[in-house]
């Protein structure tokens, strides 16, 4: 997982519970209170895990409520921080097709080979006329984020979709399948 994502949780965490619910996640995540995260370094798996549970128990919600939150979060930080992936994409079709390129160009940096693969391997896209298919396969089981993202772009663009979500990985799925279909 690369550290932007936690730079954000964390940013998402002050904002909620100050400064003593971000030593609280990191106390609850066994993460040392001084760690900081870059937003350009990689980090394992199994620590994010535990800091998205410690962050749900902090702020009290469920883990589908804390992924609501993270994505309005993140959506709200990218419309600052990356004003051009808006404005690049005519509509939300066109930004969602270019998401998983945004995702694998924070790769780019990491130099070693199989963390690269990990990130780079997480989406795949299908592209249909009347539909956007999501493959999704990450250990961090996040496609409850991506589907909220996809809700806010959505919006950010003024349009109307249904998604779906047939195969999950937190149902024993080999991986999740996030249907995006234009109304």
């Amino acid at each position: 997982m690369i550290g932007l994502i936690h730079v954000l949780l964390f940013d998402l965490i002050e904002a909620k519970a100050g400064p003593d619910g971000v030593r609280e996640v990191k106390r609850r995540a066994e993460v040392p209170a001084d760690r900081q995260f870059r937003i350009d370094q990689p980090y394992d798996d199994e620590e994010w895990r535990r800091l998205f549970t410690a962050t749900g128990t902090v702020l009290g919600v469920t883990p589908e409520q804390a992924e609501v939150a993270f994505a309005g979060h993140f959506y709200r930080d990218s419309q600052k921080r990356w004003p051009m992936w808006f404005a690049m994409s005519a509509n939300a079709r066109s930004f969602l097709e270019r998401q998983p390129r945004i995702h694998n160009g924070f790769a780019t940096g990491v130099l070693d080979a199989a963390e690269q693969r990990a990130i780079n391997e997480k989406f795949e896209l299908e592209r249909r006329p009347e539909e956007l298919v999501m493959h999704y396969r990450s250990p961090n089981r996040l496609c409850g984020l991506y589907k909220e993202l996809a809700r806010c772009i959505l919006r950010h663009y003024g349009e109307e979709a249904d998604i779906q979500e047939p195969r999950c990985l937190k149902s024993g799925d080999a991986e999740c399948e996030v249907r995006v279909r234009w109304n």
